[in-house]
């Protein structure tokens, strides 16, 4: 038997797993810890639930956790990437900042004020039927019923991604590392290709999203890292956040600047356009084949599969045969279908050789290792400071985008069984 909580962008979730009949009996006491934090008006101090000294052990976990985030060049970029799009998230420096000084007191009055209305989603995965589903519900109800007052779903807090500026140049977003002593420079190129609602057309850009990273990921990483060592890592993935399709670009280098980096990719898109041209039919139908394996495959462990249909709940599609439904679209795409994606999306030139506007955003990550992979590092004078010039960018980035965002983004009838929001 095992828990764990931990905070998402809007909450919390709490996991229970293990093979045994006590399972719920575990789960019962977790959320009876959690809630013992409601109705505690006035009050300054934990709940009889926690031990002497917990809070300290755990604000000094947490404060450590936030300070070691981000000091590697390639994740930093990821992070930069979502904060960026995500202005409602804050970065690791803000978390660290708004808790210093932090007493017992001030952390029991926001967690009683945050507990007090609440929306409850929960997933019963395993060897269980229907009745075992409603002792959990009943279970979870029982645990709420005090001081009590409902959500509505409606005023969740919205997920909203800001959108990438349709340009033809992008102003590059340019951070330090956070560790001075890290030599390598991470550029992190990113397309956004608009809103996913799980419809068929939203299915069909999905797939053709998905079947790019499959035939662009070799060829990139054999021109760029194997044939030309321009980085340590190179590589390329399709992006699903909250609702909006992407794909990012990431090279990783101690050799060369950021703006090579970068100028490096959008040669190898400009290129590559030719050879997508002229793939033959049979390579073309490989590529469907080995994408459709891939979604197909059984997952390796139940762990996989329920964390599969968990984040289908989080990010609000409720849909089990995502997959399925991706895989059957894939039999009907077309080679004319994907190079039409490709102009529309990646191609740096429209058909008349100019340079094309893209919903793109890059962001450089540069280090301080000897020769061009430290040109254009802002310089910084001390720890504290890298904090501050990250949150400087953020800011300075959604202003630029003016806070445009998608909107919601609004899946359709999800087809995951869903219990009543409690």
């Amino acid at each position: 038997l095992g828990s764990s909580l931990y905070p998402t962008d809007v909450g919390f979730s709490v996991r229970v797993h293990g093979f045994d009949h006590n399972l719920l009996t575990l789960a019962r006491e977790v959320l009876r810890v959690v809630m013992d934090f409601r109705g505690r008006d006035g009050e300054r101090a934990l709940p009889a639930t926690m031990k002497d000294g917990r809070f300290d052990a755990c604000l000094e976990l947490q404060l450590r956790r936030w300070k070691n985030a981000g000091m590697d060049a390639s994740s930093f970029s990821a992070s930069l990437r979502l904060l960026c799009i995500r202005p409602s998230v804050k970065s690791s420096f803000a978390k660290l900042k708004a808790l210093q000084g932090i007493t017992v007191g001030k952390f029991v009055e926001v967690m009683n004020k945050l507990l007090k209305r609440l929306s409850v989603e929960a997933l019963y995965h395993g060897n269980v039927d229907r009745e075992d589903a409603n002792e959990a519900a009943n279970m979870i109800s029982e645990a709420l019923t005090r001081h009590h007052v409902g959500l509505p779903r409606k005023k969740l807090p919205t997920k909203l991604v800001l959108k990438a500026k349709h340009a033809v140049d992008h102003r590059p977003i340019v951070a330090p590392t956070i560790d001075p002593k890290d030599p390598n420079t991470a550029v992190e190129v990113y397309f956004q290709f608009g809103k996913d609602d799980n419809s068929s057309d939203a299915i069909r850009r999905r797939v053709l999203v998905d079947l790019l990273e499959h035939i662009l990921e070799e060829p990139l990483y054999n021109q760029i890292r194997t044939k030309e060592t321009f980085g340590y890592e190179v590589s390329c993935g399709a992006r699903w956040t909250y609702g909006i399709l992407g794909m990012s670009f990431r090279v990783v280098t101690s050799s060369k600047s950021a703006d090579e980096a970068s100028s490096r990719i959008d040669d190898f898109l400009r290129s590559f356009r030719s050879e997508l041209e002229s793939m033959d039919d049979q390579t073309f139908m490989e590529h469907l084949v080995g994408l459709a394996k891939n979604k197909l495959e059984s997952f390796d462990s139940m762990e996989e599969e329920t964390g599969s249909h968990w984040s289908e709940i989080i990010e609000g599609r409720y849909d089990s045969q995502a997959y399925r439904k991706e895989v059957l679209m894939l039999r009907s795409l077309s080679k004319e279908q994907l190079l039409a994606a490709y102009d529309e999306w990646l191609n740096p030139l429209c058909k008349n050789g100019k340079p094309k506007k893209r919903r793109r955003m890059v962001i450089n990550v540069i280090g301080t290792g000897e020769g061009p992979a430290s040109l254009g590092r802002p310089p910084i004078g001390n720890e504290k400071s890298v904090g501050d010039e990250i949150d400087r960018l953020l800011d300075q980035f959604h202003a630029s985008v003016k806070y445009e965002s998608w909107g919601r983004v609004s899946f359709g009838s999800p087809e995951l069984h869903r219990a009543n929001t409690v």
